[in-house]
């Protein structure tokens, strides 16, 4: 499509049947596609997926500015190829009875539409003030979540998608106020929506809703998120205290489960309950490096506890399977340049305090992450690497790629998505693909374990106008 720009603002040239848009418009966006296949058994193409992405901005004489941000997609994959090939479906589960395979939900990621960002921002003289659908971000440390859990996590593709796509945008009020040495900032949110499990059925299938759960009611006062924090810069380091009342985005999966020999169905309400977060940041510049850190103490969070645990004897597990403790997240890292390459290391843990051994999580929970880059100008071509490695789960994700720039507009992106790492473990398993082989073994929890099959090579194509 040829493109022109009139009084600032990129508009299709199609003659004169776009005069009817303000002047001052500005529109911009891509085309992509983006193509995975999935290289260990069953070997398939996973994701042909077509984007269009679509950003406007307009402002509104000298205070006022509108940005509206919104993309459309479709996946070819699902007509193309056998809905249980795409998934692994009939390779990873046969250690499950054929009635449960059979009766899997198959939702599929497409087509989907979505406006992404629809605020208004008015910029007085010592104010500015957001008001719409919007992403609020308040941490240092590149793709870790300490005191940045304001937006909640779309799981469709895990950790793969690019940083805002995985975020989901809330409707929300931010209101900055700049003082003569720190910055003030309040933000309200109605908009309650929590973590996005990927769709069922799928191969990145995690973390579902469970059937019972209780959804708090959205747009009343009494579950508005509410946030403050402030920034100032002290010996040249940019510091940051933050609140924010918010909802756990993970359900608190409470259970009355028998913890002896009886026999009896578990029954499960999950809940989503409220936490504190209270949060310092920093980062500072030193010796031509930048050193950054988070730190985060919760108070009202749930963590699970065994299936045998029976302290007062009445046959169940104690406190509904979950126990109240509040916790420490800390973590650091450095960004720092060596051999014409950046490289961002950074370690995040997980500090439980008051312990019990009844939790299945440990009471100090480590992961080590780290980001390299580096451009290759002579080839016209960035390599980006990532990896995260949680210590205490014994597992492993890196997704190195790069890109390489035809045009200024048009891009080609190269790379891989691997996992190593154990599955999760829930109490049961079935051996022989018979309902009636269950073996009871200890409860384990992974994360990227989980997809340890799932590794893959993707190929994405991009044009931006």
């Amino acid at each position: 499509m040829a493109l022109m720009v009139l009084g600032g603002a990129v508009k299709p040239a199609f003659g004169g049947m776009w005069d009817f848009l303000p002047q001052d418009l500005r529109l911009s966006g891509y085309l992509k596609n983006e193509t995975a296949y999935r290289f260990r058994e069953p070997r398939s193409f996973t994701k042909i997926r077509n984007i269009f992405s679509l950003d406007a901005n307009y402002p509104i004489g000298d205070s006022f500015e509108f940005t509206a941000s919104g993309w459309m997609y479709y996946d070819l994959v699902y007509d193309l190829f056998d809905y249980d090939v795409i998934t692994a479906r009939a390779e990873r589960e046969r250690d499950q009875p054929l009635n449960f395979i059979e009766a899997l939900d198959e939702e599929k990621d497409s087509p989907v539409a979505e406006i992404r960002e629809f605020y208004l921002d008015s910029f007085l003289s010592d104010f500015d003030i957001r008001i719409g659908k919007q992403f609020i971000i308040w941490g240092v440390m590149t793709g870790v979540r300490i005191v940045d859990e304001i937006n909640p996590m779309d799981f469709r593709e895990l950790l793969a998608p690019d940083l805002l796509d995985y975020r989901i945008p809330l409707w929300s009020l931010k209101v900055d106020y700049y003082g003569a040495e720190n910055t003030y900032q309040l933000i309200v949110i109605p908009d309650l929506k929590f973590h996005k499990p990927a769709p069922p059925g799928s191969e990145w299938e995690l973390l579902q809703k469970v059937p019972g759960t209780t959804f708090p009611d959205s747009w009343t006062l009494k579950n508005t998120e509410i946030g403050a924090k402030v920034t100032r810069t002290l010996w040249d380091t940019e510091l940051t205290l933050s609140y924010f009342y918010t909802w756990d985005d993970f359900p608190v999966i409470f259970r009355k489960v028998r913890a002896d020999e009886v026999q009896e169905d578990p029954i499960f309400f999950p809940t989503y309950t409220r936490i504190h977060m209270y949060g310092s940041t920093f980062q500072r510049s030193l010796f031509g490096q930048v050193i950054k850190g988070e730190v985060a103490f919760v108070t009202g969070k749930y963590f699970g506890i065994s299936n045998d645990v029976d302290r007062n004897g009445d046959g169940y597990v104690d406190n509904d399977g979950e126990v109240q403790k509040n916790h420490i997240r800390w973590g650091l890292g450095l960004d720092f340049n060596l051999w014409k390459t950046d490289f961002s290391p950074g370690i995040v843990q997980w500090i439980i305090l008051d312990y019990e051994e009844a939790i299945i999580q440990d009471e100090f929970d480590t992961s080590f992450n780290f980001f390299v880059r580096k451009e290759l100008p002579e080839h016209g071509a960035v390599f980006e690497m990532l990896g995260i490695w949680p210590i205490n789960m014994k597992e492993f994700y890196l997704a190195p790629d790069i890109t390489f720039s035809v045009t200024e507009r048009f891009q080609v992106t190269a790379g891989m998505n691997l996992f190593w790492g154990d599955k999760s473990l829930t109490g049961i398993i079935v051996e022989g693909g018979r309902a009636t082989d269950i073996v009871e073994v200890n409860q384990r929890f992974r994360f990227f374990g989980n997809f340890d099959q799932n590794d893959r090579i993707f190929v994405n194509f991009k044009y931006s106008f």
